[in-house]
């Protein structure tokens, strides 16, 4: 792949490399530059007038370039488990919930085995025994997806604690969740999400962004120019 990355057949776009984060300070130049990257940056929280939150949660982070521009779309939140998730992280996401005082439904996406299948019975169990309020529905990959889309499937892993409750419940048969198609996969989550939405209060949302980023805009354009800027 570096090979073809650095040969031109394949785009360096086209991979990312989320293993190594940066974490570099939110500094500007001058107060004019952080009104503008203010003005461009704004955006309303359209779920702050639905009845209730949604997510996307998934067991794996290798997924994300293929759904982000739909989820930032939709303006959800997109949490990657990377397995099972700490106590910590499943008490601050149950205190998120229940602060929200809302209502949650996960879409979840992971892999058709043993351990992707009790990851996300887990998250719900651990995560309402702290008293919130949540509802996780799997979007992928289901069984039925191996044959419709002509996945390669695995052998089960019999070294699995959780392999012969599997095998009762399923097959000798297991995906990943990467096999997929991206397009599917977008399609899953755009529907699932939008079937959510109260409408009139997403567009009325919507309306009241339009209004408030023209009021900001309107500041910005008085703002005084530093001296000696461009």
């Amino acid at each position: 792949m570096t090979k073809a990355r650095n040969d031109g057949r394949i785009e360096f776009r086209w991979m990312v490399d989320r293993s190594r984060p940066e974490y570099r300070p939110n500094v500007f130049d001058d107060a004019q530059e952080y009104a503008e990257v203010m003005k461009d940056g704004y955006r309303k929280d359209y779920w702050q007038l639905q009845p209730q939150r949604v997510e996307v949660w998934t067991e794996k982070d290798a997924i994300i370039g293929s759904i982000e521009k739909l989820t930032s779309d939709l303006g959800i939140t997109v949490r990657v488990t990377r397995g099972f998730m700490s106590t910590t992280k499943i008490y601050e996401i149950s205190k998120f919930i229940r602060r929200s005082e809302k209502p949650m439904t996960v879409f979840y996406l992971g892999d058709h085995d043993a351990s992707g299948r009790a990851i996300e019975t887990d998250l719900g169990d651990r995560i309402r025994s702290y008293g919130a309020k949540l509802t996780i529905k799997r979007l992928a990959i289901h069984a039925s997806d191996i044959a419709k889309f002509k996945l390669p499937p695995l052998r089960v892993k019999e070294s699995d604690s959780r392999a012969a409750g599997f095998l009762r419940r399923y097959s000798n048969k297991c995906v990943e969740l990467d096999a997929l198609p991206p397009t599917e996969l977008r399609r899953r989550i755009e529907e699932a999400v939008t079937a959510m939405l109260d409408r009139e209060l997403w567009d009325r949302a919507v309306m009241v962004e339009k209004a408030e980023r023209a009021s900001i805009q309107e500041i910005v354009a008085r703002w005084p120019r530093q001296e000696g800027a461009p």
